[in-house]
């Protein structure tokens, strides 16, 4: 099943976009030349003191080095000028050994919760995160979301009904990395700290502890970028987006109406192309009544706090992307209900799952290639389509979309298969 995933998900190779390159060149920098500046005439970038550096989070720049080196070491490492526009081999093998290697870890990790709390859920539950939901689009890419999904479930799930100090520091640490990723995790950070405080009461100094290395790593390399430990990357954004980032807290204001629609149901939105979190929000009501309330409102709280900062941003799906991708960290933690709405009604979760699975495989193969603003969902208009890894074997565009989606469709199939066999005693996970 994962390897169906992977085939689906990751096959895809998307346009080189400004967002490789901010990300790339920090890493190429680090390891060429040993600086963290990086090229004065990107897209994305913040300038302090006359010198150039991402805008970004630095995590994902720095779990790049070890692929980066490794193609330096076979002689296929490139500087982004000498990319393919189309879709770049290289580049897609950095994308696939960063974003890639932990969307999968992310999808095993969801899909074990998911048969800890109901059994014969587990596959499917991992099959809906790894192909029905914005987190696979994402996967082929130098976006930082779902490596900072992978951290911020884990941190939950090292906290889940601990009360030892040893896993309540390790939960704190991954904590810490996620924000590494991506700032926006400092939401879980809090939402598992108020969990473990409940739960463990002065226990939760162990998970804070945990998270100490990651702040100072942080803040380290934000003193050396921006002179101050408490000076984030997006205060010094220049770019066109720079005066609208500047208001509110790093571009985030206040939830509209307008916003919330563009997340949630027109265009791009998360539910245009995957109706079945919908099962799994409802399945976040039959969790918090068969006794999982804590969890069950931790879940609940983080969708609800993502969902709302990002109808208070600016630019909802942040750009050329897939769609509103600020919300994939939550997504592990709403998909904690989907194991109880297959439990209530599983052919219909699956059905949901399903026509999830064809939309987002759309989204998926379409995105890359569409301007900005282009809105595309069925009943507007067709789009052109990405390449694969499979032009490289001399299959076309057209075919290449049919293997993704085939693959996509098999996971979800062995998955129904396999659970339709009892489960056997050692399907739960200890917890």
């Amino acid at each position: 099943m994962l390897l169906l995933v992977a085939l689906a998900s990751l096959a895809v190779v998307n346009l080189t976009t400004p967002q490789d390159r901010t990300r790339y060149e920090l890493t190429r920098h680090v390891v060429l030349y040993h600086t963290i500046t990086v090229e004065p005439g990107l897209f994305d970038r913040a300038v302090h003191g006359g010198r150039s550096y991402s805008d970004k989070a630095p995590g994902m720049s720095f779990l790049a080095i070890p692929a980066y080196e490794l193609e330096r070491l076979l002689g296929v490492a490139k500087a982004p000028g000498d990319w393919q526009s189309e879709g770049d081999l290289s580049l897609w093998g950095i994308r696939i050994a960063t974003s890639g290697l932990f969307f999968l870890l992310a999808t095993f990790l969801v899909g074990r919760v998911a048969e800890a709390l109901v059994p014969r859920t587990g596959a499917i539950t991992a099959v809906v995160f790894g192909t029905a939901t914005i987190a696979a689009p994402l996967a082929p890419t130098l976006f930082e979301h779902d490596a900072a999904a992978f951290w911020a479930f884990l941190a939950f799930v090292l906290a889940w009904r601990q009360r030892r100090r040893a896993l309540l520091a390790l939960a704190g640490l991954a904590a810490g990395i996620a924000v590494l990723f991506e700032y926006s995790t400092a939401i879980v950070v809090l939402a598992v700290a108020i969990y473990v405080a409940v739960r463990a009461g002065r226990r939760v100094g162990w998970y804070l502890l945990g998270g100490v290395p990651a702040a100072l790593a942080l803040a380290a390399y934000d003193r050396a970028a921006f002179g101050s430990p408490f000076h984030l990357s997006y205060r010094y954004v220049a770019n066109r987006y720079a005066e609208a980032q500047r208001h509110g807290f790093f571009g985030i204001g206040v939830p509209t109406l307008h916003g919330l629609a563009d997340v949630l149901v027109v265009d791009r939105g998360v539910l245009v192309f995957s109706p079945v979190l919908v099962a799994a929000a409802a399945g976040l009501v039959l969790m918090y009544r068969r006794g999982w309330r804590g969890e069950a409102l931790l879940a609940g709280a983080v969708a609800v706090a993502f969902v709302a900062s990002d109808a208070a941003y600016f630019l909802p799906y942040g750009g050329t992307s897939p769609g509103p991708r600020f919300l994939t960290a939550a997504l592990p933690f709403l998909l904690l209900g989907l194991p109880f709405a297959l439990e209530r009604a599983r052919a219909v979760v699956i059905a949901l799952a399903a026509v999830s699975i064809v939309l987002t495989t759309g989204d998926a193969v379409t995105w890359g290639v569409r301007n900005e603003h282009d809105r595309w969902y069925p009943g507007h208009r067709f789009s052109d389509l990405s390449k694969t890894v499979w032009v490289w074997l001399g299959v076309n565009r057209i075919d290449g979309a049919g293997i993704v989606l085939a693959c996509a469709l098999g996971a979800l199939a062995v998955a129904w298969w396999g659970s339709r066999e009892p489960a056997p005693a050692t399907a739960r996970m200890a917890a």
